[in-house]
């Protein structure tokens, strides 16, 4: 059995898949893994503060995990990989095994009990997200008061900083974060970018997202997207697909917008 030198990407998502809550300690600060996809990369993988920001991380530089609020460093995690210790050799005194055997055989309790510790949590958080996930499925995420968007409605990610900024999608899921940190989305993605495609499956916060009206403005850009507009600050062409994602109320994106309702309605 390979026993791993850092906490890579593959131990994290065995966590993450049993839907306990999984926090990886990073440069003196907590990341929470909200989805798998997040650690999709074997080499870099990416955790939210506590303030909602998405920040990528070396997986080497992990000091310790905390599950289901249980840390877990990474001593603790290949002595229960292991399992049982070899057979010492024979030259070694009588006592001396007998007490590696003990040690051994504690260790191997310890590991059951925390299986069925996890089972039992599982079992129960099941239950629990089945409920919320009903509930969630058919009420609409709303800030300020106002309707922004639910389960089906199509957002685009407005966070300049982002790298996958621009990307529009389907929402398929909405998450509650751990100790009553906010919400998280998932949507399935519909558009083209450099660091996204179509099919990829995006989780962000909601600060991070905004509703779009409809559907048509991503089936405008991907038939006129390459069409020119004028930018009147800079009084260069940019492509029309560029220009809508302009900041709101600047000039270009004014001018892209009329572009826009002048070519959904000749639909």
């Amino acid at each position: 059995m390979d026993i791993p030198k850092y906490f890579n990407n593959v131990v994290l998502a065995q966590y993450v898949v049993t839907g306990i809550p999984l926090k990886v300690y990073v440069n003196g600060e907590y990341l929470i893994i909200p989805d798998v996809y997040e650690i999709s990369d074997p080499n870099l993988g990416s955790g939210m503060t506590e303030d909602g920001h998405m920040v990528q991380f070396d997986y080497r530089m992990i000091d310790h995990l905390l599950v289901g609020g249980n840390v877990i460093d990474l001593e603790t995690y290949t002595k229960a990989l292991a399992g049982d210790k070899p057979k010492e050799d024979s030259e070694k005194k009588e006592d001396e095994e007998e007490e590696t055997t003990e040690e051994s055989f504690k260790l191997g309790e310890i590991t059951k009990d925390v299986k069925k510790a996890r089972q039992k949590a599982l079992d129960a958080e099941e239950k629990a997200l089945k409920d919320k996930q009903k509930a969630l499925d058919d009420e609409p995420i709303t800030e300020n008061h106002h309707y922004t968007f639910g389960v089906g409605d199509i957002v685009k990610n407005k966070n300049t900083s982002c790298p996958h900024y621009g990307s529009i999608g389907s929402v398929k899921q909405i998450m509650d974060l751990p100790d009553t940190m906010g919400k998280v989305v998932r949507y399935i993605v519909m558009n083209q970018g450099d660091n996204f495609m179509p099919g990829d499956s995006l989780t962000k916060t909601i600060d991070q997202l905004e509703p779009m009206e409809d559907i048509d403005e991503v089936n405008v850009r991907k038939v006129h997207g390459d069409r020119k507009v004028k930018n009147p600050d800079t009084g260069k062409d940019i492509k029309l697909s560029s220009a809508l994602k302009a900041k709101k109320g600047t000039k270009v994106y004014n001018r892209a917008r009329k572009i826009y309702k002048s070519l959904k309605d000749d639909k």
